[in-house]
């Protein structure tokens, strides 16, 4: 009872707070360089500029979390520059470990939309991390930058399938399965796999490989069969990376800038970033405390992964790159 009163007290606190920074919200929206409009951001300007977009944490379809990178949310940022005359540019900054393939490449492809149709130019600063689907975005760029310590690459494919089989034989479980298909329950941690369904998910891993390769190379432009050598799930650090072109050079978002403003032809070429407000910075620290305390608010299970790799799953976590 203590547990729920105490549970009550805290969502009323939480709901209090939230209104009130809603109106400093409000009140201070005017002064942003961005305005919203619903769930859409509206980029006003009359200036020469280039938007900033930030790719953080796991990349996945939907919207984008305090945590994570959400497809929708990119790609309507994206979508909203299409035809804009003032708006030049992107500048992105890649912090990521990778994420969902879907969502991966339809950022890839409407980047490179925005590149080959639009004329607009792209140009990437990369952090810590800029892996897998973090680098799989990172190459749709006209122009890569990293640090010397940024981990970077990881073009492969990994699947993980828990075989859990012995361990209910031990304690005499067993598992009835009703299915209607052959092989609705492939990668089942209740069996072992049969030698077709072997077969079947590695004529998936390679096909997925193959695009994110096509992908890469075509993004870099390069020879496919140069993107080929330095696949193969490696990773590398910015300066190695640089060695093997997966990347251009070193620098951060001031040698990003002076690259962007260049290739958009702009010498005083304005940065528009959406404001963080207290408003957000309230719910991106709520959100993590509620998240680590009563485990919702995430939109994976396996939050938590860090490996850079492209991971394939069944159910509802589907392809995945983490």
């Amino acid at each position: 009872m203590n547990t729920n009163r105490t549970i009550l007290l805290f969502i009323l606190i939480f709901t209090l707070a939230s209104t009130i920074l809603s109106m400093v919200h409000i009140a201070i929206q005017a002064k942003s360089k961005i305005t919203k409009t619903g769930n859409v951001n509206v980029f006003k300007n009359s200036l020469d500029s280039a938007i900033l977009l930030k790719v953080e944490g796991e990349i996945h379809s939907g919207k984008s979390t305090y945590q994570s990178t959400g497809a929708d949310t990119v790609l309507a940022k994206l979508r909203e520059i299409e035809d804009s005359n003032e708006i030049k540019g992107v500048l992105i900054e890649v912090n990521s470990p990778g994420g969902t393939v879907g969502a991966s490449q339809e950022i890839f492809e409407q980047l490179m939309y925005l590149r080959e149709k639009k004329n607009k130019k792209v140009v990437v600063s990369m952090k810590d991390l800029a892996a897998s689907g973090g680098y799989y975005i990172a190459s749709a760029a006209d122009y890569i930058y990293t640090e010397a310590g940024t981990i970077t690459g990881s073009i492969g494919v990994i699947t993980v399938s828990p075989n859990i089989s012995g361990l209910l034989k031990k304690h005499s479980i067993e598992m009835r399965v009703y299915k209607a298909g052959k092989y609705k329950d492939i990668l089942s941690m209740f069996k072992d796999s049969t030698e077709e369904e072997d077969s079947i998910i590695e004529g998936l891993l390679s096909d997925t490989y193959n695009r994110f390769i096509a992908d890469v190379a075509r993004g870099r432009k390069k020879k496919v069969s140069l993107i080929e050598k330095l696949a193969e799930g490696k990773i590398y650090s910015g300066e190695a990376a640089v060695k093997n072109k997966l990347v251009d050079e070193i620098g951060g978002r001031r040698e990003a800038m002076s690259k962007l403003s260049e290739l958009c032809g702009v010498s005083n070429l304005q940065l528009l970033e959406e404001d963080e407000s207290p408003f957000d910075r309230f719910f991106n620290i709520m959100g993590t405390k509620l998240s680590l305390a009563v485990g919702f608010g995430n939109t994976f299970s396996i939050k938590q992964l860090k490996s850079p790799i492209l991971l394939l799953m069944p159910g509802a976590l589907s392809l995945q790159e983490l």
